[in-house]
């Protein structure tokens, strides 16, 4: 008849969720236990119980945060409350962090008594006798503090000196105040240590110093040390995750997933940033729980970022070779986890290999919850067209095939690249498509009084652009040369560069001083529909996209497209119809189909408008957001009431 439903050792999500389920119970609920056990109910209305709520705090941490409350007057009337189902539960539910600091508090305890010198000799022991109470902060404890904050080639001493101060100006908090604050001077322990390493392996292997090396991956043991007791209590406390999805299930109301998304990219001129930060929009205004998880610095934080994006805090930061305008954040682990397990997730979407997207599968494993790998980039192709060195491309492709093989399900822009996947030795069982989307209140063809108001001075003459990273994986090099033989025949073709890259000065340097070439630089999100309305035709050549998102913004715009028969942008283009889908890279083709375009503008201008009318229509059908947003969530979509300011 009566059920703890308030443990003080378990997650918030797994009472609340055994809670409703009780609830949840009806006549025939018992009935059907009944029959199939041949168990005969207690009461005539067994299916309502009681609830009990207690701390089962065997630390002495959180004694009676948890309990039973009755309006009773003394204990025996108290009793007969809880056993007529007339109670209630109430109070703290455990975490992580909680239940690390009650294990590490019963272990000092013991090691005291027992004399274990290593469990003594642990850093957090340290601090659990100041937290606890053995002991106050003394001046000694005072003084050595001073000291580690004047030690400025050791950074990872300052977090123990200000825990320390923090402790003696703090006699009368809370344990859970003082707590957050042990794991808050944790955290930048750790981080110091790990971006200590970093710096001594970087030297280490410049130097080829492999006693520095060595030195420095056993100065870091203390940071490990501190942080698995952390993941090991993640484990702990999701280990009945399955049992609970089976009790969710079986509910009549069923509530959304909550579901984190990480990336790598969020602020960035790409495809997945793009991409990310429009679902992130859409995910706000239609009451949908998914939060977007990136790392950005705080120059990076601006106006257009969805309100429901996670910002992990850095540990450090570096840039990557060959992409040097894209800053690589490595978040801070333990502040990470805190603030991601107070969203309790119940899938993960990842749409990056980087730290941050390896962070995403360290969380599914720890909440031991689905995780579903976008894959928006192919990393292998693109670095073998930048770099061509072999054994980087091998280990780039060994990276990528193992981190996809870390997901429960793959998710693919188009079927194209579920079949290069396959022929590269992924599993086609776990793949299926993604199909990207486009915001079409934004990217429609414009007018020109609207396009006047762009600030670009669009050529006469018939134009063709080029949107996207310039980069030599873009085929750049091939468009450069097909420019030149198109000019040949006719002189009046414009070719406008819009995004910012690597290559630029070696397109600029191969093109001459032709002033029939313009370089916009990168465009805001609002003024590329403006271009696209203004100009004649998009040529992208990359075979190294898997999907070719300004592909699909300019087909959206009615402008036409000549694509490469080879990545994804061939399926977004139906050939013919809203523009041509060529061979990869066969100079020839390309130019005539640039020459027979143009003529189609100029002698055929219904035929062409036509097209323009095509790709638009074609667009819309294919890549709107209630299917794709449909489609990952499996939710419907629920508008908010009151007007976004976005």
């Amino acid at each position: 008849d009566v059920f703890e439903v308030a443990n003080g050792g378990r997650t918030k999500s797994s009472n609340k969720i055994w809670f409703n389920y009780l609830q949840s119970l009806k006549k025939n609920s018992i009935e059907s236990l009944q029959k199939k056990y041949g168990i005969a109910p207690q009461h005539s209305n067994s299916w309502k119980k009681g609830y009990t709520g207690g701390s089962d705090d065997h630390a002495g941490l959180w004694v009676g945060k948890t309990y039973t409350m009755a309006a009773a007057d003394n204990p025996k009337d108290f009793l007969s409350h809880i056993r007529g189902r007339k109670t209630l539960a109430k109070g703290r539910s455990q975490d992580f962090q909680g239940l690390v600091f009650s294990v590490y508090k019963i272990a000092s305890e013991f090691s005291s008594t027992q004399g274990l010198s290593f469990i003594r000799s642990l850093p957090i022991n340290a601090f659990s006798q100041l937290i606890f109470g053995k002991r106050k902060v003394s001046v000694i404890d005072r003084l050595t503090a001073l000291v580690m904050k004047a030690d400025i080639k050791k950074r990872y001493k300052r977090p123990i000196a200000e825990f320390i101060e923090g402790i003696s100006h703090g006699k009368n908090k809370s344990i859970d105040t003082n707590l957050d604050l042990l794991y808050d001077k944790i955290s930048d322990f750790v981080d110091e240590v790990f971006l200590d390493l970093v710096k001594t392996v970087q030297k280490s292997l410049t130097k080829g110093d492999i006693i520095g090396l060595i030195s420095g991956l056993s100065s870091s043991l203390p940071a490990f040390f501190l942080i698995v007791p952390f993941f090991s209590s993640f484990i702990h406390m999701n280990n009945n995750r399955k049992l609970l999805f089976q009790l969710q299930d079986k509910l009549p109301e069923k509530s959304n997933k909550r579901i984190l998304w990480f990336t790598d990219t969020l602020n960035d001129l790409n495809g997945v940033s793009i991409t990310l930060k429009q679902l992130g929009w859409k995910f706000y205004a239609n009451n949908i729980d998914i939060r977007i998880v990136a790392s950005l610095l705080d120059n990076e934080i601006t106006g257009d970022l969805p309100p429901n994006m996670l910002n992990l805090p850095a540990a450090y930061d570096f840039r990557l070779p060959y992409y040097e305008q894209y800053i690589m954040k490595v978040p801070s682990i333990l502040r990470a986890l805190k603030l991601l397990n107070d969203f309790e997730p119940d899938e993960i979407f990842i749409s990056t290999p980087g730290p941050v997207g390896l962070l995403g599968v360290l969380m599914s494993r720890l909440f031991k919850i689905p995780v579903t790998g976008i894959y928006h980039s192919d990393f292998t192709l693109e670095f073998g067209e930048i770099d061509g060195d072999e054994s980087i491309v091998e280990a780039l492709e060994s990276f990528t095939k193992w981190f996809y093989t870390l997901m429960d399900n793959i998710k693919v822009p188009t079927t194209a690249y579920i079949d290069i996947l396959e022929n590269r030795g992924f599993d086609r069982s776990r793949m299926s498509v993604f199909p990207r989307q486009i915001d079409n209140d934004t990217f429609r063809p414009r007018s020109t009084e609207e396009c006047e108001t762009s600030g670009i001075e669009i050529p006469d003459g018939f134009n063709l652009l080029f949107v996207g990273r310039v980069s030599k994986d873009k085929n750049l090099d091939f468009l450069t040369k097909v420019y030149r033989e198109v000019r040949k025949h006719r002189e009046d073709v414009n070719l406008i560069v819009t995004g910012e890259g690597p290559y630029k000065k070696t397109m600029k340097r191969m093109l001459g001083k032709d002033a029939r070439v313009l370089f916009t630089g990168v465009l805001t999100y609002d003024t590329l529909p403006l271009l696209y309305s203004q100009v004649q035709a998009l040529v992208f050549p990359s075979i190294t996209d898997t999907f070719g998102m300004a592909v699909l913004e300019a087909q959206c715009c009615e402008l036409p497209a000549i694509v490469s028969d080879k990545g994804g942008p061939m399926e977004i283009v139906i050939d013919k119809e809203t523009g041509f889908v060529l061979e990869a890279l066969n100079f020839d083709v390309w130019v005539k189909a640039i020459l027979d375009l143009i003529e189609l503008h100029d002698n055929y201008p219904e035929k062409f408008r036509l097209m323009r009318r095509n790709a638009r229509k074609s667009a819309l059908a294919r890549y709107g957001w209630e299917v794709v947003l449909k489609g990952l969530t499996s939710q419907e979509l629920q508008p908010k009431t009151s007007n976004l300011d976005h």
